[in-house]
């Protein structure tokens, strides 16, 4: 049997999100709603019911790992998914390309993401690599999607317990970046952080790139800020736990950096951007593809969160209805659905008003030959709190490994 995972970012939502339904029940979703009439549906707390998840935290738990036992911070996910070679002692970061200004007392953020930039961050990674860091202190830094990026140190004594370079929000000044532990390897990291912070500003305030920038009106991505410094986790990958081979579609580095780590395939679809333009069909294409030669396919889809951020309510609506249209319909029409389980769910909440991830939990659904279906024929977050599936927290990966009956025993 073949089974495929669909993680749709920031899913849930609150009743406030569209006059009294979220976007979610607000949406147009046939497709969904056939599966859940042809499946069974639940809710899932991503972690456990009132903890505010994280993207990688929820992750990890929906795939099935514990991540207060193996979280070790998000850098780590960011290289791995942007194609870095991560050894056991670096430290990984999240980096931002973002607008500073001058001021006598230093240099105060203007734009978190530097008007989003989406043109000519090649460019300025590019300038990056003319730093040298003091103490031997290496390092590697790749741009991503829009403003992100990943920052890898290396070369020596490391340390993951270090604060922040960015300070989270606008108008006021850079973060320095401080060893939150007594220890040589916290303070030389902390050091090589706040150098590369002032260098990449001394890099890139002159850059080509940016003075077209500020010729055309648009905020300079003049300084790099870091955070959610990580090592490599300990984790034990599924082929080994379930015995079983998969691959990731996603394109978002993150999520390709959370299934690579848990020993998955990359597997790149044409024209996923991990943004709102992503190609649905694509990806849906390239885990058929991919389920010829393997067991099961982890899509994710970050669109749904990034409109819940933005708190646009008919954004995410449109989104989901995309979803349901392109992604779900084209995996209706060409799956073996007597041989394989398919899983839909999200990572959190998202609501509109408030803009980033809540603890409520998120929808679920299964569906596939060895369901047993229950009464629910919609996909909604109040229609989940009717299913036959009731509620529970994490593990939506293993739940589906079951229904191909992949799962080792526990006990005799």
């Amino acid at each position: 049997m073949k089974a495929i995972l669909i993680i749709a970012d920031g899913l849930g939502g609150r009743p406030s999100d569209m006059d009294g339904k979220t976007c979610l029940e607000a949406a147009h979703t046939p497709n969904l709603d056939e599966l859940a009439r042809r499946g069974a549906v639940g809710l899932i707390d991503p972690i456990k019911p009132g903890v505010r998840p994280g993207s990688d935290t929820a992750h990890l738990s929906l795939l099935g790992y514990d991540p207060y036992q193996v979280y070790t911070g998000r850098g780590v996910f960011e290289c791995l998914g942007i194609g870095m070679n991560v050894e056991p002692g670096d430290v990984c970061f999240r980096a931002n390309f973002a607008t500073v200004e001058e001021t006598p007392d230093g240099l105060k953020l203007v734009d978190r993401r530097a008007g989003r930039i989406d043109a000519g961050q090649d460019d300025l990674a590019a300038a990056l690599a003319e730093i040298a860091l003091s103490d031997g202190v290496k390092f590697a830094f790749k741009a991503s999607t829009q403003h992100r990026g990943a920052l890898r140190m290396y070369g020596g004594e490391l340390s993951r317990a270090v604060t922040e370079t960015d300070p989270h929000k606008a108008g006021v000044h850079i973060s320095t970046a401080r060893a939150i532990t007594n220890d040589d390897a916290a303070r030389r990291t902390a050091a090589a952080m706040n150098e590369f912070t002032r260098k990449s500003y001394e890099v890139l305030k002159d850059h080509p790139v940016n003075k077209a920038r500020i010729a055309a009106g648009k905020p300079p991505a003049n300084i790099v800020l870091i955070r959610g410094a990580a090592d490599l986790p300990h984790l034990t990958p599924i082929d080994r736990l379930y015995g079983v081979h998969g691959a990731v579609v996603a394109g978002a580095a993150l999520y390709r950096g959370v299934a690579l780590a848990c020993g998955m395939t990359r597997i790149d679809a044409p024209g996923a951007t991990g943004a709102v333009d992503t190609d649905l069909v694509s990806k849906a294409n390239t885990a058929i593809q991919a389920l010829e030669q393997l067991d099961y396919v982890f899509i994710h889809v970050k669109g749904t969160d990034n409109r819940g951020h933005d708190k646009d309510a008919p954004g995410k609506k449109k989104f989901i209805e995309r979803i349901d249209a392109e992604l779900i319909g084209t995996l209706m029409g060409k799956l073996d659905w007597n041989q394989t389980h398919l899983a839909f769910t999200g990572d959190h909440t998202t609501p509109i008003d408030y803009g980033d991830h809540t603890a409520e939990p998120v929808p679920i659904l299964y569906v596939g030959p060895n369901v047993r279906t229950d009464a629910v024929a919609e996909f909604g977050e109040r229609a989940a709190g009717r299913g036959g599936l009731g509620r529970w927290s994490g593990r939506a990966l293993p739940i589906l490994f079951n229904y191909n009956n992949w799962l080792p025993k526990f006990g005799s």
